[in-house]
């Protein structure tokens, strides 16, 4: 079950899921009870999926038409600092949240920070904490491989928060992704 965020989706289509990178024929669409010839962005609709059982999808996973959307551990993103938890007041290397980009969360750790921007526009590029109300670029690494494609390629797969705590610590868009391999 799912949204579309982009293209169409029909039955007899070849998909590939992400993270995984299995490829199924569709079988059927419904919306609600209605069975459906195709589906297109925003509408939120149930998909079986040929030889997929519901033990091999998990919350966070996309479905994909040729080529699929990446999946990566390791993001380089522009995040604003909004909060932080009440036992750590500083964002340095080694910081852990809870990443969640779409439907997907997953555990992540800053390896390190590029740079901060401050309230007053103010660029440090040797930067190696950050406070609330900055603007940081930093690379996050996350515990598992997350279906994720860059905010200006894909802005429905590129945005996500860190949240810790019940907090919602800050906002973000992922700039760069590793290379591809071949």
């Amino acid at each position: 079950m799912g949204k579309v965020e982009s293209g169409t989706i029909r039955p007899g289509m070849k998909v590939t899921l992400m993270p995984t990178r299995n490829e199924y024929k569709v079988d059927a669409v419904w919306a609600g009870e209605e069975s459906l010839t195709s589906a297109r962005p925003g509408e939120n609709i149930l998909v079986k999926l040929a030889g997929c059982g519901v033990e091999d999808v998990q919350k966070g996973f996309v479905i994909c038409t040729n080529p699929p959307c990446r999946a990566v551990n390791r993001i380089i993103c522009q995040i604003a600092l909004m909060d932080m938890p009440d036992n750590a007041k500083i964002f340095t290397a080694g910081f852990e949240a809870m990443f969640h980009a779409h439907t997907c969360e997953e555990e992540c750790t800053v390896v390190k920070i590029f740079e901060t921007t401050n309230r007053k526009g103010v660029v440090n590029k040797n930067a190696c904490f950050a406070n609330i109300g900055m603007r940081v670029v930093c690379m996050l690494e996350t515990s598992r491989s997350v279906p994720v494609e860059t905010f200006e390629d894909k802005p429905f797969l590129g945005r996500f928060t860190l949240r810790t705590e019940g907090k919602t610590i800050a906002i973000g868009k992922i700039t760069k992704l590793p290379p591809k391999k071949e």
